[in-house]
Parts: structure tokens; C-alpha cells; sequence
């Protein structure tokens, strides 16, 4: 679940008329949740960085449009997934596989979950950013479907066959090693 931000709604003013307090509340509160998202889907620390980056600048110049219909994280988190898309969209040849192999951003020496974090990049865009919002960032179905503009039903199927992908990758290489799901 996206932890709401304390007063959000007097922020949110506070920062349409101009306050760059209420940017630094805003800032403080979501760019860990937004980077841990940036690199679940670039795999890359600058570009993550530099999406969370693009999504308050974003933040800045639509502020003052802003309706509070959803919750800000909401928002935050759908101008950071349209963010990340731009980036994917403009590396050349880009093709989701081809982070199957890619070193872990965490540097984890764990086998199971190095295992874990490729079986997870190596999913379908729209599937992995489903599970990493609920499995990661704790969003419920209701705010990814926001977020991602998905009915919730298919937000719960493309959850339902991350897990389903996961669960095969692990029994098919762990079965037997003590790390049974």
C-alpha cells in the first residue's frame, strides 16, 4: 500500500502556491519508493535516478492541475511509470529478455535471490511492473490499477501469472534444495 504523505492535501496547495517546502515533504516521502520502482524497471542506478528526477520535475510543472481524486502517490507513481516507459522506449533495441542476464542492482550474493531477480526482470513489462507494485511497494489492486490505467481484474491476472511464472522458474531449478515455495 502507498503510504499517504501526513497532511497531503495542505501540501499539495502548499506546493501550488509556490512553496518548495512542501516539494521537499513530497520529495522526503516518496523518492525511496519511486527509485526502488525505477530499478525494478531499469535496472540501471543512474537511470532510475534520473527518472525520479523527471517525475518531480513533472510533478513541478503539472502540480497546479492537480486534482485530488487519487492519492499523490498514486499520481507520483503513474508519472514515474510513464517516465521509465519513455526511457525503455528510447534505448535502442530494446527488448525486455534481455535483462534475464543483467547483474542485480543490489549486488546480492544470494544465489536464490539473484535467481529471483532475473526470473522477475525476464517477465512481460506490464506483468512485472504488476507484481513489483504489489509484491515490492505493497500497492493494493485498486492503485495499481490506477496507476497502470488497468481494470483490477487484470491487474490480479497479470499478478496471478507473475506468480505463476515464478513458482515454475523456482520448481523447476530449487525443487529438492531446502527453498520450496
Amino acid at each position: 500500500m502507498l503510504t499517504p504523505l501526513e497532511n497531503e492535501r495542505d501540501i499539495v496547495y502548499r506546493c501550488q502556491q509556490g512553496d518548495l517546502k512542501g516539494y521537499r515533504l513530497i520529495y522526503n516521502h516518496f523518492s525511496q519508493p519511486l527509485l526502488r520502482l525505477g530499478l525494478s524497471l531499469l535496472k540501471s542506478q543512474e537511470d532510475a535516478e534520473d527518472a525520479v528526477q523527471a517525475t518531480f520535475v513533472r510533478l513541478y510543472l503539472s502540480v497546479g492541475q492537480f486534482q485530488i481524486r487519487s492519492s499523490l502517490g498514486t499520481y507520483l507513481f503513474r508519472i514515474m511509470v510513464n517516465t521509465c516507459m519513455d526511457t525503455l522506449k528510447k534505448r535502442k533495441n530494446f527488448r525486455p529478455q534481455e535483462f534475464a542476464g543483467a547483474e542485480s542492482v543490489y549486488l546480492s550474493q544470494d544465489p536464490l535471490r539473484l535467481d529471483l531477480e532475473k526470473g522477475v526482470a525476464a517477465l512481460p513489462e506490464r506483468i512485472r511492473l504488476c507484481f513489483v507494485l504489489f509484491a515490492v511497494e505493497g500497492c493494493k489492486h485498486s492503485e495499481i490499477a490506477e496507476i497502470m490505467d488497468l481494470s483490477i481484474g487484470t491487474v490480479k491476472a497479470h499478478i496471478f501469472q507473475a506468480k505463476s511464472r515464478l513458482r515454475r522458474l523456482f520448481a523447476e531449478k530449487w525443487s529438492g534444495t531446502g527453498y520450496e515455495l
